[in-house]
């Protein structure tokens, strides 16, 4: 049996060397996860291609939802995620990314400009260039969290 461990840094070796005591190996791309309640992480995985990859949670600029296709942006690079944008919600640190739409989450520090629409609403351009709304549903929580 495969896991995939979702667990702090200071918990992951002492989780891992128990489970492999008990024959259960550790992947990063098994489907099965074990995760702990409140955990932020540092990394996802994700695919590109047929290639598996490790990306550092400060280089991604945003998430997006398209029906069950996840794709994380880093730069101008996308790759697939498995996780669904609800699960990435809770394991991505809640002071960089937010959600500002039913299909999108945007790192703060990845925002280059915020332009306000119409109908309470901002249209965010990201550093590497691509364009994200917050949609009305999230306009009073963006503005909170972006302090504006």
């Amino acid at each position: 049996m495969k896991i995939r461990l979702l667990v702090s840094d200071e918990h992951y070796d002492s989780i891992a060397a128990e489970l492999v005591k008990k024959g259960i190996e550790i992947d990063d791309s098994a489907e099965l996860i074990l995760s702990e309640s409140n955990v932020t992480v540092s990394h996802l995985i994700a695919r590109c291609g047929d290639e598996i990859y490790r990306l550092e949670t400060a280089d991604i600029s945003h998430i997006e939802s398209f029906a069950h296709d996840i794709v994380a942006y880093c730069g101008n690079d996308e790759y697939r995620l498995s996780e669904t944008l609800k699960r990435l919600e809770e394991i991505l640190d809640p002071k960089e990314f937010i959600r500002v739409s039913n299909s999108v989450i945007v790192s703060m520090h990845h925002i280059k400009s915020i332009r306000p629409a119409l109908s309470q609403k901002f249209t965010l351009t990201m550093k590497n260039g691509a364009k994200v709304d917050v949609t009305r549903t999230y306009y009073y929580i963006f503005k909170e969290f972006m302090g504006i």
